[in-house]
């Protein structure tokens, strides 16, 4: 083949992968054109064989000559344009493309962790219970032979993510004295509810129902000014402090024990 058909071939290829072309055409050789047969190492769509062509000078003569579909999508290696050698090995990767349009994807919310002085290790408080968000999402999934692999090319947010966030305690239990806590419970559950933080106005406040008089008289202001603004953990503190002077004895509930 002279070198002016040569070029012409290569740009023909080119052109036709470029324009997407499902089959590279076959072209006529001339008198000028060697007739040597080469064998090559070929591996067309995963598959890998040995491929002998005569009177082909580059790859992309090739690919004509056994008739190989090749489009624009595809990879091939080493280029078209490469001289032929015995024993060159020529790699084409058939590819394909395509998109789809997924709407109301859910977005999970994540737990965001936030240290607090305010409550004891070991403790949380979830202040955010956050929601899932909605998304409209585009994926793009490439086969290459046989293989296909998705990923997300475009996302519009719909419906905001709000994440939840919980509270986590690093203040010292340092102090701190939880015997007796199961009966601590069950007089809590007769005398409020078992609502630590109450205060209904009638002079006795948290879980246990002190009165400021003997929350003071056992140092209970050390923790807060009032029982009900206390931790649980400061109230059976302070609870287990009276205990040791006069038993259950002041609390009306300790029959439940």
């Amino acid at each position: 083949m002279s070198l002016t058909k040569r070029l012409s071939a290569v740009t023909a290829c080119t052109a036709l992968l470029v324009a997407g072309a499902t089959v590279l055409p076959a072209h006529a050789d001339d008198a000028t054109a060697s007739s040597a047969a080469v064998t090559l190492d070929l591996r067309y769509a995963g598959q890998q064989r040995p491929a002998t062509v005569t009177g082909a000078a580059t790859v992309a003569d090739a690919i004509v000559q056994l008739q190989l579909t090749v489009d624009a999508d595809d990879r091939v290696s080493p280029t078209l344009e490469t001289p032929l050698s015995e024993g060159l090995s020529v790699t084409i990767d058939v590819v394909s493309t395509s998109t789809t349009i997924k709407k109301n994807v859910t977005i999970k919310k994540k737990t965001v962790k936030k240290k607090t002085t305010k409550l004891y290790k070991g403790q949380q408080k979830v202040v955010t219970k956050g929601r899932n968000g909605k998304a409209t999402r585009t994926y793009l999934t490439t086969t290459v032979n046989g293989v296909s692999t998705t990923e997300v090319v475009s996302q519009k947010i719909t419906k905001k993510v709000i994440n939840r966030v919980v509270k986590v305690g690093t203040k010292s239990t340092k102090g701190l004295n939880l015997a007796r806590l199961a009966k601590w419970n069950k007089i809590a559950k007769c005398e409020s509810g078992g609502r630590w933080h109450i205060n209904t106005g009638n002079g006795y406040y948290g879980g246990l129902q002190f009165n400021l008089g003997t929350w003071r008289s056992v140092k209970g202001q050390q923790f807060a000014k009032y029982p009900h603004k206390a931790s649980k953990a400061e109230q059976i503190t302070v609870a287990n402090r009276l205990y040791a002077k006069r038993g259950f004895q002041p609390w009306g509930c300790r029959h439940v024990l």
